[in-house]
């Protein structure tokens, strides 16, 4: 087991932005929209946007870090990385995200 840690920008808004193109299987993963952020993030699968199959970020009013609660457990792993998309409401803002995946 190892961890990835990346942050995706996701440059024009309404255009999804591929968050790592590794295949790397995920046993976690968990995201964080960016403090300096305007707008809301949307991470998703392949075919994320920012109206559809996303799971809406708030913009964070703290630097609070992310609860435990907050992964998205795949047990002993199923997803590839390269399948995980983030969509945003503004441009250029950005998701950090941390994936515990198989060696």
């Amino acid at each position: 087991m190892r961890i990835i840690f990346g942050t995706t920008k996701v440059t024009v808004a309404g255009t999804r932005a591929q968050l790592s193109d590794t295949l790397d299987t995920v046993k976690k993963i968990k995201f964080k929209a960016r403090f300096a952020n305007t707008g809301r993030m949307f991470p998703g699968l392949s075919d994320v946007s920012a109206t559809v199959n996303g799971w809406e970020l708030e913009i964070p009013r703290t630097s609070v870090p992310i609860a435990e609660t907050d992964w998205i457990d795949f047990g002993e792993g199923s997803v590839k990385m390269n399948v995980f998309y983030v969509d945003a409401s503004v441009n250029n803002d950005s998701i950090d995200w941390i994936a515990i995946v198989r060696s």
